[in-house]
This record gives C-alpha cells, structure tokens and sequence, in this order.
C-alpha cells in the first residue's frame, strides 16, 4: 500500500462529470418509477456503478480514483439535474464510503480487500445502536431509519454506543455489517426524495469481528489517525467529516435547482392569461424574476464549490481547517440553501399552478428540492447561528468542532 499520494486524480474528473451528464435522460425517464417504487430501480443502480461513481470517495490505494471534494460535488450536480433522489443516493454513498476510508487498517482490509473499490456503503449515525463486547468481537442491536440506498448497498455503517455489562452507554462509532447481516425495514414514505429508498436498517443480535468496529470516540473524532497505521496517505484521509458531507450534499440540491430553471424557462414561451403578453418572456418583471432565480442559484454553486476549494486544500496540505474557517463553511452553506429556495420559489411562481402537475418533472425537482432543503444539516437558521457564534466568539458553539 501506498503510504503518501500527493494530490488528487484531477484527470479522472471531466471524464466522470461527462459520465454523469450521459445519464440525464435515463434518470429523467426512470424517476417516475423511482417515486412509485420509493428505491431507485436496478437499471439506474447499474448504470451508475457502472460509470464508476463508487469509486471516487475509494482511495488509490484500493484501487478507487482519488478525486477530490469538487469533482465529487460536479457529478452530483449532474446526477440532481436528471433525479433529485439519484444525487441524493450517490451523496450519501461516496460519503460514507470516504468514512470508511478512514477506518483502521483491519476495517480498510475487510471492506475494501473483499469488496474492492466498487463496495457500496450506506450509513446512519443517528439514533445510535448498542455495540456489545463478546469474545472475538462484538454483538450489534439496533433500528437506524432513514438509511438512503440501503436495499442497493453490500455494506452499512451504523452509529453505535457501546454498552457496558452494567447497561451503561458509552461514544463508540460505526459498526459496519454486510448486508447479509441485516435487514430493512420498509419505513420511507415522505413526499419529496421518494426514489432515494431511505428506509430502516435492523440488526439483531449480529456478531461482527473487532476489525468491522471503527471506534471514532476513542480516536477523538472522524479523521484522526493512530499511530503506526499502514492504510493512510491519500489527501481525502486528511479532510473534515461535515464540510466534505455538506458541500457534496449541495451539489445534489443545486443540480434539482438547474432544472427547474430550464424547466420554467420553457413555461416563459407561453401566454400570461389576462394580460396582454402573448409570451410571459416579454415581461421585463418576468425577466427579471428569472434573471435574479438564476443568479441565486450561480451564487449557491460558487459557494459551495468555494468550501470544496477550502476541504481539497486542507487534504492535500494536511493542515485542516480551522474551528473559524469550518464555521464560516456553515454558514455560507446556509446562505447557499437560502439562496436556492428563494430561487425555486420564483421560479415556481413564473412556472404558475400548471408546474405543480404530477405529472411533470418539474413538479418532482421542486419536491425534492424542498425536502432536501430541510435535512438537519442544511437547516439555514442553525448554519448562521453557528457562523455568528464563531465570529462574535461565543463558546461555547452550539454544535461539536467535528459536527461544524
């Protein structure tokens, strides 16, 4: 194994965005399947393991391709442009993919030694299960809902407690099971990221060796390293574990956003009834309704690709960002899911009720939208209260170091 690779695998990167862009018009085409089905289907599960996307958070030394956050943020802009819920999946599984990256050299060996680059991991952390300490391992119990692209994945990383002999709790980490040691709970029935299939994952009673423990407590958080590990070096051991999770998140979020700007801009060939515009573009009110929608949206991309710059040069220096430069990254990824709601929001007014049509794509971009919008870790008010916290220097903040 490698112990030092320098940089990222810049030349993979236009070629993998190029593979995202083919796949539009057959996320397009599946998504209304992917709603009624509340999973993506097995063709667009293939075609996306296929063009490689699960190896982009897989590091060189396992035979992934080493890309950096920004390319990882590009691709899943293109995928939210066809399917809000396929960015979303592909979000959630290089990210827990890179987690496991981090792990200890007998995890690393077992997740990726038997599975390769291409092992698909999905993972929650919340609530936590209980991790029991028997001879050669441990035993793992736990409910962990809101799993997204579980019924797909070989592995999942689940958030654990470990539990004393006397029943008492303590910070642990992630778990990791095969999919053959758990089973899912049919829970996902929400109105926007239907397709993402982010249903319950049970364990009962599963044994795990100790190697399948990655035990984040006792390290000091994601992304510290012991002593003496073999499997480190690749600049993506040395980013931040919110940063990454949240500006690859966007990617997703503003690519459902581009499409609801192309789609509306369609609806401005068409009349304003009542009015006398034979075609709402001739509205100057309109044009710059529009103009300002795509401007917020340009706006949230330039920031989130801005907090990739500052995670890809914390990776390939090592040196990682600081407590001011991680809230900072809060709350500018605050202001970028502000921006593209308020303008989805205009959009969707220009669009009028037609555009709420079940049957339309747009209808289906602006559920997922709303809905990805409003996942804990994007909420707006809680990203400006950890940002001004930081600068006004209030402490404590409201949120760990390692959850800024």
């Amino acid at each position: 194994m490698t112990a030092y690779v320098p940089g990222y695998n810049d030349k993979a990167e236009e070629e993998l965005i190029g593979r995202a862009r083919e796949l539009r018009p057959l996320l397009l085409k599946s998504a209304p399947e992917a709603d009624r089905n509340r999973r993506l289907s097995p063709e667009v599960f293939k075609a996306l393991s296929d063009a490689g996307f699960w190896k982009m958070a897989a590091p060189r030394r396992w035979g992934g391709y080493g890309t950096s956050a920004r390319a990882m943020t590009r691709v899943g802009l293109e995928l939210g442009r066809g399917d809000g819920s396929v960015g979303w999946v592909y979000t959630v599984l290089h990210g827990t993919t890179w987690v496991a990256s981090l792990g200890p050299d007998a995890l690393q060996e077992a997740v990726f030694g038997s599975g390769g680059p291409e092992a698909v991991i999905c993972g929650v952390f919340n609530p936590p299960g209980t991790l029991d300490e028997v001879e050669g391992g441990y035993i793992v119990n736990g409910k962990w809902p809101y799993a997204s692209g579980c019924r797909h994945a070989s592995w999942a990383q689940l958030g654990v407690e470990i539990r004393k002999k006397d029943g008492s709790r303590h910070p642990g980490g992630f778990a990791y099971l095969r999919a053959s040691q758990f089973t899912v709970e049919d829970s996902w029935y929400m109105m926007g990221m239907k397709g993402t299939g982010s249903e319950t994952v049970v364990a009962k009673d599963v044994f795990i060796p100790k190697g399948q423990f990655f035990n984040i407590a006792e390290l000091g958080g994601i992304g510290k390293h012991s002593p003496g590990k073999k499997h480190v070096g690749e600049p993506s051991d040395y980013w931040q574990f919110m940063p990454f999770l949240r500006a690859t998140a966007h990617g997703a979020v503003a690519g459902a956003a581009l499409s609801i700007l192309e789609f509306a801009k369609e609806t401005c060939a068409r009349p304003i009834l009542y009015t006398t515009y034979t075609k709402k573009g001739d509205s100057a009110n309109a044009q710059a309704q529009f103009g300002s929608a795509a401007a917020k949206i340009d706006g949230a991309i330039a920031l989130a690709l801005k907090n990739c710059q500052l995670i890809d040069e914390a990776g390939a220096s090592r040196v990682p960002m600081t407590p001011t430069q991680r809230a900072q990254s809060k709350g500018e990824a605050a202001l970028g899911v502000e921006l593209i709601c308020q303008a989805v929001d205009q959009l969707m007014h220009l669009a009028g009720s037609s555009a709420f049509d079940e049957r339309k794509p747009i209808e289906r971009f602006y559920r997922d939208l709303v809905f990805a919008a409003r996942h804990t870790a994007n909420l707006p008010y809680v990203g400006y209260e950890i940002y001004g916290k930081s600068l006004l220097g209030v402490s404590p903040n409201i949120a760990p170091d390692d959850l800024i």
